[in-house]
Formats: structure tokens, sequence, C-alpha cells
């Protein structure tokens, strides 16, 4: 079976890559128009680098545009949309699953989707559609949306090569790291080949704790949070504890030492005493492995910057997408490293400021509430709507084994919709999340769908308890009947995905 697998991937990859050149043959066609073009791309750090990468495409082009970060796209935003500009719309990491929506407002315009996620709905003719899934390839693991945005840019011209590291953050912020050695894989392979290519980007195998060359020691055990560490995530007191019993030492020379410090041996000493302390609080000792795997070091960032490592660049991209300034993000990005940096990292910290105080209440009575299928975390308004995807990714990242789903919501600020968010468990049960929210969703008049592994939906707040009784039962259902992703290829660690 080995050889036909390869064969259909072949097949599924040429397919691909003829309707990436015809992507950017159209690009090509517009450049030459001269009209007005529109960005739509999706509110995270697999959004936001993908709306980064086609901007510096048209810019090289020369074509005129003007670029909008979404959280979603439904009947209203279509038609504002619609309203709001004449020319071409380009959608990025947003788009394949929502054509019908879409359509219906922008069905005699020109579109262009550069999209990973499963495919819903039926094209108006002359649109153009780049996505993996279209083609018998993942969109979950194999390439993201920056990704997409990448290769179609790279038809362009050799010098689009210069944003190959943005398409690599984009995929390590959409959790794509879920191959051997928590590297990249499939088509994301090309975007690392051509980053280190061009001198931007080193590989390495290491410890994957956050702030791994920025942080103290201590600090780099309790921000890490993929996974997540239960007693050791936000906790600096027991990171300190850890790192005692380990025998490390956190400062050198009234230094403080940072991951990059340890010598070989500090590293097992202090993955050791991680086991132990796992152990005792009756957590997966497994998530100790999940801690070493490829490192991406973003080698023309300056030493002592969370730019420096690819996943803390992506981080702060999401912080900026979760709290409203996408537009910091997109600056990063296209270069900028005075103001725009600046004020991200303020918004960096107010970000991480916040998880932490809503995943705190996951331990307070009532927040986590155990179903037949499903665990709920009721944020209610306490947890914003725009960051209830990021608690969901994290806690669901430390349920490691555990045969349920992790369904958290949160309300919006006026209390009509709650967002929620569904995640699959690393090593979890073979259930996909995108047909479990679009199905659910779609009975009760709101919007579902996503990954395999992360999915999200926008309800009414008045049917929220009659969602959460649906999913559980379609949970169980779908376990039942054996409906689920495929298995993984060979990993141990299935990454939450998308967040949404």
């Amino acid at each position: 079976m080995a050889p036909m697998a390869l064969s259909l991937d072949v097949f599924g990859r040429e397919g691909f890559f003829k309707a990436v050149r015809r992507a950017s043959g159209l690009l090509k066609r517009w450049a030459d128009e001269g009209p007005v073009l529109t960005i739509i791309s999706h509110v995270d750090a697999d959004g936001i680098t993908a709306a980064s990468i086609m901007a510096s495409c048209l810019c090289e082009l020369e074509v005129p545009f003007r670029a909008r970060v979404v959280p979603w796209l439904d009947e209203e935003m279509a038609s504002e949309l619609s309203a709001e500009a004449e020319g071409p719309f380009v959608f990025t990491d947003i788009g394949s699953s929502y054509v019908d929506v879409l359509a219906r407002s922008l069905g005699t315009r020109e579109v262009l989707i550069l999209d990973h996620h499963p495919p819903s709905g039926r094209k108006p003719p002359g649109w153009v559609e780049v996505n993996p899934h279209n083609h018998g390839l993942d969109g979950s693991s194999d390439v993201s949306g920056a990704g997409v945005a990448y290769l179609v840019a790279r038809e362009i011209g050799p010098e689009m090569r210069k944003t190959a590291h943005l398409a690599v953050i984009g995929a390590l912020g959409d959790l794509q790291d879920t191959f051997e050695g928590r590297r990249l894989g499939g088509l994301n392979e090309q975007a690392v080949e051509d980053a280190v290519g061009e001198g931007l980007l080193a590989v390495s195998e290491d410890l994957v704790f956050y702030g791994r060359e920025t942080r103290p020691i201590h600090k780099a055990l309790a921000y890490t949070t993929n996974p997540y560490i239960p007693g050791v995530s936000y906790r600096e007191d027991n990171a300190l504890a850890i790192l005692s019993k380990a025998s490390v030492k956190v400062k050198e020379d009234d230094r403080w030492r940072t991951i990059s410090d340890l010598s070989g041996e500090e590293k097992k000493r202090l993955l050791d005493a991680l086991a132990a302390f796992l152990a005792a609080s009756g957590q997966p000792a497994e998530l100790v492995g999940k801690l070493v795997g490829t490192v991406y070091t973003l080698v023309g960032e300056e030493p002592w910057t969370p730019l420096r490592d690819a996943r803390e660049f992506a981080s702060l991209l999401n912080a900026c997408a979760r709290m409203g300034r996408p537009d910091l993000g997109i600056a990063v990005c296209m270069g900028d490293r005075s103001r725009g940096l600046e004020e991200a990292l303020k918004v960096l910290e107010e970000y991480r400021s916040r998880l932490a105080r809503y995943l705190s209440r996951a331990q307070e009575p009532g927040v986590l509430e155990e179903r037949e299928n499903i665990v709920v975390f009721h944020g209610g308004s306490e947890v914003s709507d725009k960051m209830v995807a990021a608690v969901a990714s994290i806690l669901s990242s430390g349920m490691v084994g555990q045969q349920k789903v992790l369904v958290a919501y949160a309300l919006d600020e006026e209390g009509r919709f709650a967002k929620v968010s569904a995640r699959l468990p690393p090593g979890g049960p073979r259930l996909d999340m995108g047909v479990l929210m679009r199905e659910a969703a779609s009975r009760l008049s709101g919007l579902g769908g996503g990954h395999d592994v992360a999915a999200g939906a926008r309800i009414p707040a008045d049917k929220l308890e009659e969602f959460l009784s649906l999913v559980d039962e379609l949970a169980g259902r779908l376990r039942t009947s054996g409906a689920g992703p495929r298995a993984p290829r060979g990993q141990a660690y299935i990454g939450p995905g998308k967040p949404g």
C-alpha cells in the first residue's frame, strides 16, 4: 500500500502546483491591468503571515492593494466587502469554507482564494482556488495558509523567496510541526528549504521551550504552553523548584542563563526532573517528549528578541491578532523593527497576562465540565471571544491520550453570539473536528467548520446549551461510526492545528 500512497501524493502535488501556476498567472494579469486588489485574511499568525506574503508579492508586481484581517466570513461581512471595494479579491488563509456565502455577494467579481481549510460550496465560474484538499493533500499538516500564499508568490519570481521565512512562521503558528521530531513536513518543507537557502533560517535539534534564547530558564519553562504543562505553565515558582531539583543553575556571574546556555547533561537532568514532577502530580510523562524537537532560528533577527525563534515570532503575531492589532503584526512581518515592533511587544505582554488569567479559570469549580464525549471550558463573558481559541489549543495540548474532545466557548461583547473552539487532544479519539462543528452549527443557525484536529463555530448565545448537547451527542455518534481524521503519519503528537 505504501507505493500507492506515495504515487497518489505525487499526483496530488502535480495538481496542486498546476493550480499554483494558474494563480500566479492571474496575479500577473492583474499586474498588467492595474486594478486595486483587496486582500482578505484570517485573524491569526498564519493569516497575518499569509497577508504579508501576498502584500510583498503585490508590492513586487507594483499592484495597488488594500488589506483587511477578519475573524470569519458571513453574509453581512461578504455584503460589506462587496460594497467597500470594486476590484478583485485575494483571500488568504480563509475563503474555501465560505464559498457559498461569498458567491452570493461576490459571484460576478474576480476572486482568488489561497487557503488550506477544507473547501465547502461551489465556486462561481472564473474564480481561482489553490487548496491542498482539492488535490488529496492534508491542509492541517502539509501546508498552512501562509505556505499556500508563499508557493503562489514563489512562482512570480526568485525574488519572492525572501518571504520564505514568513511561510515557516505561519506554519508553526498553525501548529503544523506534527511530523517526527516536531518538524514541519509536506509542502511546508519547500519554504524551510528556501528560507535556509536564502540565509534567513537555521534548523537544529534542541529543547523546544518558549524563549529558549531570550528568557531566563525558569521563565522559559513557565511560558511554555505547547504543550501545556500542568503545574509548570504560568507557574514560575514550580519551574524554579524543578530547576533546583535538577541541579541546574539559573544564573552565571549575576547573568540569567537561558535554555540555549545549558549543557547536554543539564538538559537531560532538567527533562528527568520534569518527568518526575509530572509523574508525582498524576500527569502523563509523554508530555516531556514533546519538549524536544526541531528548532527554527531566524538568523537575521537580533539575538535576545522574540523574533529570533520562529515559534516565538508566531506567538507575537498571534498576540497581535487576538488583541485586535493585526496591523502591527503585518508591519513587523513587512520589516518594521522600530515603532511597530515596540507596540507589538507591549501587546504581547498584555496578551500573556490575559492568557494566564484565562487559563487560571480552568482551576475554578465548574469552569471545566466533563460530559460523556466532550470536556467543556465555560469561558462565558469572563473570557474574550478573540482569545478562546488560544485557550482551547493550550488546554487540549495537556490532555494527552484523553478520549474526549475539548470544546471551549466565550460570548462576544454584546452577549448575542458564542465563539466556540473545538480541539482534538494529542492521541485523542478519531474524530473530525471540522465535520463536528459544521454539522452541529448548521442545525442551529450558526456557522462552523475547520480542520480535522481543530475547528470552530459561531452560534447564537441563546442556543449555546442546545449546541453543546448536540456536539456531545454527535461526537459519540461519529466515534461509534468510526468517522474521523486519517491516522497521523507515524507521529505520537497531533497538534491542535488551526486555531478556530
